[in-house]
């Protein structure tokens, strides 16, 4: 028997016959949303039968305990998850592959139960155009935020359990998962904020001689240069004019520097 968790499932996979009759008449008594066929069973979450899915979550640990001697992980919160009964044919059932999921900063982290290099090409080849990076050391792969593509990739990726020859068992906390997407979501409408204000901030941007892409150290290099270049003390021996033209410079440098140092604390 072989347990699989995705982000919204849990599969359970077996070649006993007896093991697939006996889920199969716990979920088609204890739960309404069951649809399937004589090989495939499906059970769908529904809000009042939380205590009956917690109890079949029991009674499936229990059994996988005997079969493996070892638990199933993170149950706490899989009875919100669909149920999934899978009858495989004798020596039909694929290799198992675990990978653990974390969110760090921008970054999806994956831990590779083992060194699969057909696998990391498949998932190069899942992510187009996306920053991927593999340590063969650790098994980690990190995948870089791009655009909203990448969460809907992620989630399609991380909802099926079968890829290439594996099953593929997907260890996600669905709590941290929600918290990295609305950072993620929160990151990016502060970005389409700032963008949108920098358009009006354009003048300020010419005159430090920067453009949005900057960050405020380097604007602040740019500003400290041109405050130098124009200080009214440098152009003292100077004609006239040309006094006036560096303390008309000097203004309007200190003024963009107030303005685009307000800009970025209050918008990054």
């Amino acid at each position: 028997m072989q347990i699989v968790q995705t982000l919204e499932t849990i599969n359970v996979n077996t070649d006993d016959i007896s093991v697939f009759q006996y889920f199969k008449d716990l979920i088609t008594k204890n739960f309404t949303k069951v649809i399937g066929r004589k090989n495939k069973i499906f059970s769908f979450f529904e809000e009042n039968e939380i205590p009956q899915r917690r109890y079949f979550l029991k009674v499936l640990d229990q059994k996988y305990r005997k079969s493996t001697n070892e638990g199933i992980e993170n149950l706490q919160d899989a009875h919100f998850k669909t149920f999934r009964l899978n009858f495989e044919q004798n020596n039909m059932l694929k290799p198992m592959l675990f990978i653990k999921i974390d969110f760090v900063a921008g970054r999806i982290l994956m831990k590779l139960s083992s060194n699969e290099k057909l696998f990391i090409t498949y998932i190069r080849n899942y992510f187009q155009d996306h920053n991927i990076e593999y340590n063969e050391m650790t098994n980690i792969l990190i995948l870089e935020y791009k655009n909203d593509n990448t969460l809907e990739l992620f989630e399609a990726f991380a909802d099926e359990s079968e890829h290439l020859k594996y099953c593929v068992n997907f260890e996600v906390d669905r709590e941290e998962y929600k918290k990295f997407r609305q950072n993620i979501h929160n990151k990016e409408n502060m970005k389409w904020k700032f963008n949108a204000l920098a358009k009006l901030f354009s003048n300020y941007f010419n005159t430090l001689e920067c453009t949005p892409q900057n960050d405020l150290s380097e604007i602040r290099q740019k500003y400290l240069i041109l405050v130098k270049l124009y200080h009214p003390d440098f152009h003292q021996g100077k004609s006239a004019i040309e006094k006036a033209y560096a303390r008309e410079q000097f203004e309007k440098i200190q003024i963009a520097y107030d303005n685009l140092k307000a800009l970025y604390k209050n918008n990054t």
